[in-house]
């Protein structure tokens, strides 16, 4: 790993625990053991450093998205198996997803951090609304609302029962919520 991920793996860390505007570059640089200076050599200013963090998470949320659909054509193995992404990310230590903090703080966020949360909670609901459409033809889920839409409530529903989780610090809050969504939509 080069000092650029590794930067942004540290980052992103303390954006999941913490949010946006709760770490500096001093925090990094005390993890990382490297001086703020070596930072800003690869990220100028804090808006580039979430820029690439975003960037990154979203790339590699994408990359699972893909893992999950050469793993398994059957919709209900795919949305419990996003279900597990967000499970994953909490982990023991109630982090969040990133998109979800930097949320908290998009009223001060510059344009392009924006843009690409955006982008993010864009994918991760055409993939789900791709789902929701095959299980529909298949006769697997009943959905009285249009699919696209229903994604972007499903989408909702995961990152609000990651949320509840981490406030409550109970894991299982997350996944008995996932599994209830998913039981709700299945024929």
């Amino acid at each position: 790993m080069n000092t650029a991920e590794h930067i942004i793996n540290t980052a992103t860390l303390l954006l999941q625990k913490n949010g946006f505007n709760a770490f500096s570059y001093h925090d990094i640089s005390r993890q990382i053991g490297i001086k703020t200076s070596s930072i800003h050599y690869h990220f100028p200013g804090k808006h580039d450093l979430g820029k690439s963090i975003m960037k990154n998470y979203r790339a590699l949320h994408n990359s699972e998205l893909k893992r999950i659909d050469s793993e398994s054509s059957n919709p209900v193995k795919k949305l419990q198996a996003f279900g597990e992404l967000f499970i994953c990310t909490l982990g023991d230590e109630f982090r969040m997803c990133p998109c979800g903090m930097l949320t908290t703080d998009i009223n001060t966020l510059p344009e392009p951090i924006k843009e690409e949360v955006q982008g993010f909670f864009t994918d991760s609901e055409a993939w789900l609304a791709s789902v929701l459409k095959t299980g529909i033809e298949q006769g697997l889920f009943s959905i009285e609302s249009n699919h696209n839409e229903f994604a972007k409530t499903l989408f909702a529903s995961f990152e609000g029962a990651m949320l509840s989780a981490r406030a409550f610090k109970d894991k299982a809050r997350l996944s008995k919520t996932i599994k209830q969504l998913i039981k709700l939509i299945q024929t």
